[in-house]
């Protein structure tokens, strides 16, 4: 009897086991695998939904900048592009006094990008147009064509700038390298754009004057400075030392004390001290010893005579 009765549990036991397996595997199968799945699939449909509406706001950005970008890009007609942007660039080389001046353009190079219909097929969006302007300037006038150029908010750039010093820096032979856009969302055939950049984006055209004073290019000896003659170092009414200069041709009297400077263009010169005979001047960068009689162009012309100084280093003769 206790052995049937042992048995029966036993079986009962097996066939719970039995069941429970089966209710396992069943809910497994029905329940949890397919919500699994489909929870997988929703979170993929999420992200591709995210990514989207990310593509959907980059491409009005996009849109946004595209519409930018034809506003201030050349003509869709290359060819009217080209004659337009150049005779716009020899306009502003003949307004800045540019001698000697040429402008070559290259040919219109078609921009294409890969059809997203079509295979093997490409749109045509707008063309690059390169050109070479060469020219002799002044520093001061090529700085003035420079903020102009920046100050127009055509789809152009400097690819390169070359500049070498002729005339002992007082001229210089310019080299450019310019590429334009021309695209075809542009509505303008033949006309350029008019638009003009914000002045308060970029420095105005005064803070470059001290650069353009200091002349980089030019040496020590240039012409101007070979025509700054000490003629007298007298005292006013007051008992200050002042020094008289011959200055430019025909010569004009220039009059300056003790920490005063010379009206030159492209050159800084200012009075450090007195001598009897001499006075000490700082030109630009050098610092140098004018006799009377003597001009600044003498004088720097013999490196025994003028020397690189730096705020705290002084050279006595």
């Amino acid at each position: 009897m206790n052995e049937n009765r042992r048995t029966i549990l036993l079986a009962a036991g097996g066939i719970a086991v039995v069941f429970m397996y089966i209710m396992d595997t069943g809910y497994r199968s029905f329940i949890e695998q397919p919500t699994q799945r489909y929870e997988g699939e929703l979170r993929a449909v999420e992200s591709k939904l995210q990514d989207a509406n990310t593509s959907q706001v980059a491409g009005r950005r996009l849109v946004n900048q595209l519409d930018d970008f034809a506003e201030r890009a050349l003509p869709f007609d290359p060819a009217l592009a080209r004659s337009s942007y150049q005779d716009w660039l020899l306009k502003l080389v003949e307004q800045h006094q540019m001698e000697s001046a040429s402008v070559d353009a290259e040919t219109p190079r078609p921009i294409e990008v890969r059809s997203r219909t079509a295979k093997r097929k490409s749109n045509l969006i707008g063309h690059r147009i390169g050109f070479a302007l060469r020219a002799r300037t002044t520093l001061d006038h090529l700085t003035d064509f420079l903020h102009d150029f920046h100050r127009s908010a055509q789809l152009h750039k400097i690819r390169s700038l070359s500049l070498t010093p002729l005339v002992n820096g007082n001229q210089l032979d310019l080299n450019l390298s310019i590429e334009t856009l021309s695209l075809q969302s542009t509505e303008r055939e033949g006309e350029l754009s008019k638009l003009v950049r914000d002045e308060q984006t970029f420095p105005p055209r005064a803070e470059y004057q001290k650069f353009v004073s200091r002349n980089l290019f030019a040496k020590g000896f240039s012409k101007s400075l070979g025509q700054v003659r000490l003629n007298a170092i007298t005292q006013n009414r007051s008992g200050e030392l002042e020094g008289w200069f011959a200055v430019g041709s025909p010569p004009q009297t220039q009059i300056a004390s003790l920490g005063g400077m010379l009206d030159l263009p492209l050159h800084t010169v200012k009075i450090e001290s007195f001598e009897e005979s001499r006075i000490k001047l700082m030109v630009n960068e050098f610092e140098c010893w004018l006799s009377l009689g003597e001009t600044i162009g003498q004088v720097l012309g013999n490196p025994s005579t003028a020397s690189p100084t730096t705020p705290n280093e002084s050279k006595e003769p």
